[in-house]
């Protein structure tokens, strides 16, 4: 039995012919005697009341009928929701972050966004720099965010988010600790420890270093909250974001602005 069959025999069943049942369904009339027979062969039974001019309904047909009908209704039903969730699925807006919503304040305001428009659907997903450039590249995700220097102008439209500044971190007492602002220049002679190579915040400093033409000496690489204990014991400075040190720390007297160096955050639509 077939959902197909429990439809043609519904529809025979509400028809005044098996010939008006056929032109509803649009099959040709022997065709639907057959599906109607199959049925009732596999059930056992004989739905119809052949003997009269037109097929009247058999007391085991009109007692099918009242099943079928509730059949049908389930199976229909079903097929509505497995659509909406599709369309659901295909609709939902599929976004990649990198890991910096709670140090630039965006999950409370993501937060407040599902609650005003609950009918937009999407999925966030948080990854590392390049697995968002690969997300993005690959249309795994249609919206990311992401630090502007990470992509091409050109090819990407960037809608500002928010500005931050990249910042020298001293340990207290450091003989540049109480300056303002600082250029690479005076920064030569130090030793530092970068973000890992893997982040935009590496590359922007390294192609930054390399523009102006300096070799940094670099102890080693480590995550934000690990350079901010070792600079803190004296064991060299860093270069990060300002909302990244603030995160960690709450002493911002050992920061001190580089400048000309702006770190933008932007809301990336491919």
């Amino acid at each position: 039995m077939t959902f197909e069959q429990i439809d043609y025999f519904i529809c025979a069943a509400q028809s005044r012919t098996f010939f008006d049942a056929a032109e509803a369904m649009h099959i040709s009339q022997s065709a639907l005697s057959k599906q109607i027979m199959k049925l009732e062969k596999e059930l056992d039974l004989v739905l119809w009341d052949r003997s009269k001019r037109s097929a009247v309904l058999t007391p085991a047909g009109e007692l099918f009928y009242k099943e079928a009908l509730k059949v049908s209704r389930q199976y229909h039903r079903s097929l509505e929701v497995i659509s909406h969730f599709k369309n659901s699925e295909s609709q939902t807006l599929h976004i990649g972050t990198l890991p910096f919503l709670s140090q630039y304040h965006l999950t409370s305001k993501i937060h407040h966004f599902c609650s005003e428009y609950p009918e937009i659907l999407f999925s966030l997903r948080e990854v590392e720099d390049q697995e968002l450039l690969l997300g993005l590249e690959n249309d795994r995700f249609e919206l990311v965010f992401a630090r502007k220097n990470m992509l091409n102008p050109a090819v990407h439209t960037f809608h500002l988010l928010t500005e931050d500044r990249l910042v020298a971190v001293f340990p207290a007492g450091h003989p540049l600790s109480e300056k303002e602002s600082l250029t690479l220049d005076q920064l030569n002679e130090e030793s530092f420890i970068l973000m890992p190579p893997h982040t935009s915040i590496y590359k922007l400093c390294m192609r930054s270093f390399h523009k102006a033409g300096i070799h940094p000496h670099i102890l080693r690489t480590a995550r934000a909250e690990s350079i901010v204990s070792a600079v803190e014991i004296g064991e060299g400075i860093s270069l990060l974001t300002e909302s990244s040190y603030q995160l960690f720390t709450s002493q911002p007297s050992f920061l001190s602005q580089l400048t000309d160096w702006i770190s933008s955050l932007s809301e990336l639509p491919q």
